[in-house]
């Protein structure tokens, strides 16, 4: 069954990726789309949304055998961003050729799936807007972190518009294993909230700004697929940034700076119009070192 699907798959993108024509993607398509429509965002400690069920069992059943294959020391590289006290494993997908990844790249750059999400999370999103946003190529990866591991806290650079962490466990795990190993989201006071399951078939999504404070921690092997949603545009400034060191100041204006001017191009559901609000949440927002990072003791 599985081996028909992928091969039903391959056929859509021609063996080589592009968009899909076959059936097969479109009943797919249909599915997220009804997913994402079905649940309402989550707003404790900031707006996100966990959706279970998200594909069809059989393409997500194909998917998850498909990255359990890719789960070995030979093919996974070092992934050092996490902790400065380890390095986790991952697998770039960008330029997989396997039509169950083809499938998913065209998923997310759908632009009616980019429609649906952004207008969970978003004021009014523009044409131009989503036109702009597309997959981070450098940062769409299976990632494998062994037990007892963990994230620094963070808010996403501003580049990223969308965050994605897709969850892969072996089989049904305990309401606790699925807590824990779930990504983590704080709230201001830097205090735990379990607003997503480390369950099969599921995604947590958000909106990075300027108090989306989240990482996570491991009791158990942990396999998801990690993507971001960035702008083209917004990404270059960043890059600019960088190249002038204005990540590395004490206060890290720079990176707030490109928070707040991207949220006020872009308005959140969450902040609404209010640049008094902005104001308020940037001096209150505890970025403490580069990159979005939040350190503590």
């Amino acid at each position: 069954m599985l081996h028909a699907l992928v091969d039903k798959l391959r056929q859509s993108f021609g063996g080589r990726g592009g968009q899909p024509t076959d059936p097969e993607y479109l009943t797919i398509k249909s599915h997220v789309l009804d997913r994402i429509a079905a649940v309402p965002v989550g707003q404790a400690p900031f707006f996100h949304l966990f959706i279970d069920e998200l594909f069809p069992r059989p393409y997500f059943d194909a998917l998850l055998a498909h990255l359990r294959e890719l789960r070995t020391p030979d093919k996974m590289q070092a992934r050092t961003q996490d902790n400065a006290a380890f390095v986790n494993r991952r697998y770039p997908l960008w330029d997989s050729p396997n039509p169950l990844v083809a499938t998913f790249r065209a998923l997310w750059s759908d632009a009616d799936i980019k429609r649906a999400l952004f207008a969970k999370f978003y004021v009014d999103p523009k044409d131009a807007l989503l036109g702009d946003i597309r997959i981070h190529e450098k940062e769409f990866e299976f990632v494998f972190c062994e037990p007892g591991r963990f994230q620094n806290i963070h808010v996403d650079i501003p580049p990223k518009y969308m965050s994605f962490v897709f969850y892969f466990p072996p089989g049904p795990l305990s309401e606790d294993e699925e807590k824990k190993n779930a990504t983590v989201l704080y709230d201001r006071d830097l205090k735990p909230v379990h607003g997503a399951r480390f369950r099969q078939n599921s995604v947590c999504i958000f909106v990075p700004h300027f108090y989306s404070y989240h990482g996570f921690s491991t009791t158990m092997d942990r396999d998801v697929l990690v993507m971001f949603m960035v702008n083209g545009p917004d990404q270059k400034r960043w890059h600019a940034l960088l190249k002038e060191r204005r990540d590395a100041a004490p206060r890290f204006d720079g990176t707030l700076d490109l928070i707040e001017d991207k949220l006020k191009r872009n308005p959140l559901i969450e902040y609404g119009s209010d640049p008094d609000r902005i104001a308020r949440e940037r001096a209150a927002c505890r970025i403490n070192a580069p990159r979005g990072r939040v350190m503590i003791d």
